[in-house]
């Protein structure tokens, strides 16, 4: 009889057993999901075109936002500059920038500050609209521009791209990082998916941009008006 009733308990210690593991699973999914992943990727490539011409296509198109937006991972909303002249399409690169340019200093330099603001379209973040700083300098043989997060989102805490178009040769070389920081709800044991998952989606957006950059290269490249810069 006393055999018979410990067979009846031992199923029971088991499932108490189950239950608290259960329980202790649950507190720890609440209390580390919100992981947050921080990534940066790298990507170069090189368009086969002379510097010159892509400088002057990037200035006269003002590509200086579409740096940001071009890749279809975010859309346009507004572009300041600290002369506090508003940029609201691709024609207005405006007069400190054409007369930089135009200038017959061939050691002239462009420095450009402003914010860029932008909704993002990131799978992760959604439609939010985000604020950048950007910095932007211009000179006889290269671009570079650096965007950094100053006002996110719940879910986006940081961001920081910095694009760099530069001379080689008879070709154009262009240097893409990306830095992004996202809230995601993995939980403990998924971190690692988490971080490949940010990683992935930021390859992919400089996976998008280059085509863009080409893009915009190729259908302004025979566009005579574009060229009388120096």
């Amino acid at each position: 009889m006393v055999s018979s009733v410990q067979d009846f308990r031992v199923p029971w210690k088991w499932i108490v057993v189950a239950l608290v593991a259960s329980a202790a699973f649950a507190a720890s999914w609440v209390l580390t999901a919100g992981y947050t992943s921080r990534q940066t990727v790298e990507r170069s490539f090189v368009i086969d075109e002379d510097f010159t011409k892509i400088r002057k296509i990037m200035v006269r198109t003002n590509a200086s936002k579409e740096i940001i937006t071009m890749g279809g991972t975010s859309e346009f909303v507004e572009q300041q500059w600290e002369d506090g002249a508003v940029e609201t399409g691709a024609e207005n690169v405006g007069e400190a920038l054409l007369k930089s340019v135009l200038g017959s200093d061939p050691g002239w330099k462009l420095e450009l500050h402003g914010k860029l603001k932008v909704r993002t379209l990131d799978d992760y973040v959604g439609r939010e609209v985000v604020t950048l700083q950007q910095d932007v300098t211009i000179d006889p043989d290269a671009i570079h521009s650096e965007s950094q997060l100053t006002k996110g989102s719940p879910r986006l805490l940081d961001y920081a791209l910095t694009t760099r178009l530069e001379r080689e040769a008879d070709h154009t070389r262009v240097t893409l990082t990306l830095m992004q920081e996202i809230k995601t709800h993995a939980p403990w044991f998924a971190h690692g998916i988490a971080d490949e998952r940010v990683r992935t989606s930021a390859a992919k957006a400089l996976e998008k941009q280059e085509a863009a950059t080409i893009k915009l290269i190729d259908d302004n490249k025979d566009k005579k008006w574009l060229f009388p810069l120096n």
